[in-house]
């Protein structure tokens, strides 16, 4: 079998990507992709040779297929006629905090930094950059300066994203709307 070959790759990939979404990092272990991928492990080992560029790995997957999500939802948000700023701006919040996933990554991120290497927090800063580029492209069709943007943006980390990632109740919508709005007068 040819070293890397990408469709073993690819399924490694995933597969570990499932495991690292429900377990974390510390807890998903090479002997676990093994089993779960169905490879040996000289296979996995060939591809990745260690744990953390296997992770790695999975984050440059997962940062490419939010960039592929969030920008086609950022296109049918374009041509909706009814779409508002902060309806938009909702919307593509909920996309990405509704990807568990997404919310695994700062998980992982967040409580296991002290395993990750400056590469990992280099490529988490790319995976944020896709939120992040998604919402300024949303905004750019709107009149709003960088102060009220980055108002928006603490809000809505806040109201959506911490409770998300703490497994907690989140604001419901019509508060939401109206503590954004608030920050638009």
């Amino acid at each position: 079998m040819a070293r890397g070959r990408p469709s073993k790759k690819a399924h490694i990939v995933t597969v570990a990507s499932g495991l690292f979404t429900e377990q974390g990092y510390q807890s998903t272990s090479i002997d676990q992709v093994v089993l779960a991928a169905a490879v040996s492990k000289p296979t996995v080992y060939s591809n990745f040779p260690t744990k953390l560029v296997l992770w790695e790995t999975v984050l440059m997957s997962l940062t490419e297929q939010a960039q592929v999500k969030m920008q086609a939802r950022l296109e049918k948000l374009q041509t909706k006629k009814d779409a508002t700023l902060i309806s938009g701006w909702i919307v593509l919040w909920e996309l990405w905090i509704n990807k568990p996933e997404h919310l695994a990554v700062y998980r992982i991120l967040l409580g296991e930094q002290h395993k990750m290497a400056a590469s990992t927090f280099a490529l988490f800063a790319e995976f944020e950059a896709v939120l992040e580029s998604t919402l300024q492209a949303w905004i750019a069709q709107y009149s709003l300066s960088t102060m009220n943007f980055f108002a928006l943006k603490a809000v809505s980390r806040e109201a959506l994203l911490m409770p998300a990632l703490m497994n907690q109740v989140m604001m419901n919508k019509t508060d939401l709307v109206r503590q954004l709005d608030s920050l638009m007068k």
